[in-house]
């Protein structure tokens, strides 16, 4: 239910909400929100209207217009993708008397204009649902510090705000899942060390976020996956000793983060798959002792790392039980040295799995003709035991 008013028939109800300012090229643009809602809204153009609809229809003549909805009981906003109105966003500015209840999920999502973004620090302290709230904001360049402190899920909250360059620091010691809470946004250079003890869920966090060259000591002990966490990070340098002792999913965690040049002793005790998770790392030249014992699955997970020479020895004497792919091109496209190529033989065939495929081609992996005694007679051993194996060279004999 609405009518229309003119704006000396009536007191707005309570303080501004939103003000929204946008950009219409003449048409229809819809004032959108979601539950029980009672609200004025000043049109901008000389019109106001009271209304209890959660799509509210207004029709302008071409024009940049400021868009000001009052309500004094809780009022959220949720364009929810409907790019049509929220396209036509420039500026949000959240009001000091606001009410937004306890979820902005897809309050704002596909506000792809939306330039600013200005919210008093305790609106959204009742806030516990962010998924999607600022999802594909392109436009914004900065974001405020408001209070997240009962926020617990945060997944893509900012994917693809691709124009921030910093991030401030706000209290997500509630959140629990951070999923692609921060992808894409491939212009955020530094990330603060935010408080995300219990966090479950990282997966595609900050994924291609392509300029960060660092990232802070976050503590993710609570995490059980990391699945391409950090993929495509490709100016990632280097890389924090992280917690992460609960994650059983590797799945992808630092594919093409092709400026990590080594890789710290990080827990992976509890992972199970990772499979290509160190995926064209093109600029790692050794590997440390990680702890796969609880490993099935490692199909490409150092594929084409170009670079990659020196693999330690033991890693894999105790894994899980193996997929019978659980190698496949596990190497391939590196740059292992006959030592390397020992080390990983003579561990696969300490763990005594049968009929697994292994893959150590391609690239500069050093050629069958250059392998050791040890290595030829591992790789007779796993041949004999069903092992399917493609190397640099004749097989051995």
């Amino acid at each position: 239910m609405s009518w229309i008013i003119t704006s000396d028939q009536v007191s707005p109800p309570g303080d501004a909400a939103i003000t929204y300012g946008i950009t219409n090229a003449g048409g229809v643009f819809n004032l959108r929100s979601t539950g029980t809602v009672d609200y004025e809204a000043e049109w901008g153009d000389g019109n106001v209207e009271i209304s209890t609809l959660n799509v509210l229809p207004h029709t302008y003549t071409a024009g940049d217009y400021s868009v000001v909805v009052y309500s004094d009981g809780v009022y959220r906003p949720y364009f929810n993708n409907v790019s049509a109105d929220a396209n036509q966003i420039t500026s949000v500015a959240i009001g000091s008397g606001a009410n937004l209840g306890t979820s902005l999920d897809s309050a704002w999502e596909t506000a792809i204009n939306l330039a600013t973004f200005t919210c008093p620090f305790d609106a959204t302290s009742s806030v516990t649902n962010f998924v999607d709230s600022w999802r594909r904001c392109n436009s914004l360049t900065s974001f405020p510090l408001i209070d997240t402190s009962s926020g617990t899920s945060f997944s893509y909250a900012w994917y693809n705000c691709s124009s921030l360059t910093s991030f401030p620091l706000l209290n997500t010691s509630s959140g629990t899942s951070f999923f692609a809470a921060w992808s894409n946004c491939s212009n955020l250079a530094s990330f603060p060390l935010l408080i995300m003890s219990s966090g479950t869920d990282f997966g595609r966090a900050w994924n291609s976020c392509s300029s960060l060259t660092s990232f802070p000591l976050v503590n993710t002990s609570s995490s059980a996956t990391f699945a391409a966490t950090w993929e495509g990070c490709s100016n990632l340098a280097s890389f924090p000793l992280l917690n992460m002792s609960s994650s059983t999913s590797f799945v992808y965690t630092w594919n093409n983060c092709t400026s990590l040049t080594s890789f710290p002793l990080v827990n992976t005790s509890s992972g199970t798959n990772f499979t290509a998770t160190w995926a064209s790392c093109s600029s790692l030249t050794s590997f440390p002792l990680l702890n796969t014992s609880s490993g099935a699955d490692f199909r490409s997970a150092w594929a084409f790392c170009s670079s990659l020479s020196d693999f330690p020895a033991n890693m894999f004497d105790t894994t899980g039980a193996l997929i019978a792919a659980a190698f496949n091109n596990a190497w391939r496209n590196c740059a292992l040295t006959a030592q390397s190529i020992e080390n990983i033989l003579v561990s696969l065939d300490t763990n005594g799995a049968t009929g697994i495929t292994l893959g150590i081609d391609g690239g500069t992996n050093a050629d069958t003709s250059t392998w050791s005694a040890a290595a030829n007679a591992a790789w007779l051993s796993l041949d004999a035991k069903g092992w399917n194996i493609n190397q640099n060279g004749p097989d051995p004999t």
